[in-house]
């Protein structure tokens, strides 16, 4: 992240969204100090999740990889993968209002990010997709009359 906010190759943001969560706020923290611009902090951006519970990383696993062979299925977090899609979606789209024709970046996690672009590329989420993100790895989306990939998920070369 530290380089990204020192490469940035794209018009200055006027703000940052992140996730809650701590791993994203760090993250976001560094883009926010390299532009001295606003973090707005969204529960929206939440990762998704297969249960909050504290289980055995195989149990986890096993309930994750049910979800992304059925994006409809409910895992006991109470949200499929396909309605975290349509969480990130309106999460954006609130965003997208409040700062038509603005450069903003938003920080958040893989899983959820994937269900958006995902959908743009024309494409059904998938477990591949989601694990093709690199690590602090960005995409570009646009918004006029309807939401654009710019450029998918990747790293600074």
């Amino acid at each position: 992240m530290n380089r990204l906010g020192a490469e940035w190759p794209f018009e200055k943001p006027t703000v940052i969204y992140a996730s809650d969560l701590l791993r994203a706020v760090q993250s976001a923290t560094i883009l926010q100090t390299a532009f001295h611009i606003p973090l707005q902090k969204r529960e929206c951006l939440r990762e998704w999740t297969a249960n909050p519970a504290d289980l055995p990383q195989e149990a986890y696993m096993g309930l994750e990889r049910r979800a992304w062979h059925d994006l409809q299925w409910t895992p006991p977090s109470g949200e499929s993968l396909a309605m975290a899609g349509d969480r990130i979606t309106r999460c954006l789209e609130g965003i997208e209002v409040h700062h038509h024709r603005e450069t903003v970046a938003v920080v958040g996690h893989g899983t959820l990010l994937s269900q958006f672009t995902a959908r743009l590329l024309g494409a059904v989420p998938s477990e591949a997709y989601k694990n093709s993100i690199p690590t602090a790895g960005f995409a570009v989306v646009t918004h006029g009359d309807r939401w654009r990939l710019v450029s998918d998920f990747r790293a600074l070369d």
